[in-house]
């Protein structure tokens, strides 16, 4: 996998296909794998050349020491698109990667030829706020839970009654075995993470959003509910919102071709 050196951290990234380059950015924990095998071959089938990426605290991407700030990661991402040449592209980023890719759309829109924002921008919610800074303290904590504690917390972004169906539970359960997320990269991207939820609000940052934005929400998400990102949209100029009905916030991964169609339809609509 190639990579680039950013001032002594490196992020790893791939590329696959040609055409006018979208990069996917995954949220928090999220390995680049997750977007590489899900959103990037539709992306790659339509035309579009699709470029996925660890953020920093995911290897094989250095993990510095702690803490981060989505700032850094957003110019991880800059890096990214120098090191491929890219003058321009689309930034598509999930959960704490739409952060990233909102960051770029307020203070490097020249880069960008459209953001798409998935269950990420709204009004922080007493929950989230709640659960990162829970998962925050155990992380910084040093408590070695058990190894199923990981998949479990990933569990609670499916629906509920997805929780339910013992086939779906058990796919996710052998899928994240043995998973690891260590410090620091994991107590970076909860420090990021927990500096851009504790912000008063982001109406005004939203406000001066220029480039065309695909806000793009889950009816089951809990961190960032549909009304919410409604409003978010609602504040960005020209923004196009959606809601894709039944998935919840771990929606490009388990709804796929439905999320692949409202990206390629986006990207379809942008100038060149």
């Amino acid at each position: 996998m190639p990579s680039v050196d950013l001032d002594g951290i490196t992020i790893s990234y791939d590329v696959e296909g040609s055409g006018p380059a979208v990069l996917l950015v995954p949220g928090l924990g999220e390995p680049a794998a997750a977007l590489q095998f899900t959103l990037a071959p539709p992306l790659v089938a339509a035309g579009y050349q699709a470029v996925t990426m660890d953020n920093r605290g995911v290897a094989p991407s250095s993990s510095p020491p702690a803490p981060y700030r989505i700032a850094d990661m957003a110019a991880d991402v800059l890096g990214v698109l120098d090191a491929l040449g890219l003058e321009r592209a689309v930034v598509a980023g999930h959960s704490l990667g739409g952060w990233i890719a909102e960051t770029l759309a307020v203070t490097h829109a020249e880069r960008l030829r459209g953001a798409v924002l998935m269950g990420s921008a709204n009004e922080s919610t007493s929950y989230e706020r709640a659960s990162l800074a829970l998962a925050r303290e155990i992380a910084a904590s040093g408590l070695e839970l058990p190894a199923a504690y990981s998949a479990i917390e990933t569990l609670h972004y499916l629906p509920q009654r997805q929780l339910g169906d013992d086939d779906v539970v058990d796919f996710w359960l052998e899928l994240l075995n043995g998973a690891e997320w260590a410090n620091p990269g994991k107590l970076g991207q909860l420090d990021a993470a927990l500096e851009w939820v504790g912000a008063s609000s982001r109406r005004a940052q939203w406000e001066t959003i220029a480039v065309p934005c695909l806000v793009l929400a889950f009816e089951f998400d809990i961190d960032s509910p549909p009304g919410r990102a409604a409003e978010a949209a609602a504040a960005m100029p020209g923004a196009r919102f959606v809601c894709l009905e039944g998935a919840g916030h771990l929606g490009p991964l388990t709804h796929t071709a439905e999320v692949a169609d409202l990206l390629v339809g986006f990207l379809s609509s942008l100038a060149p």
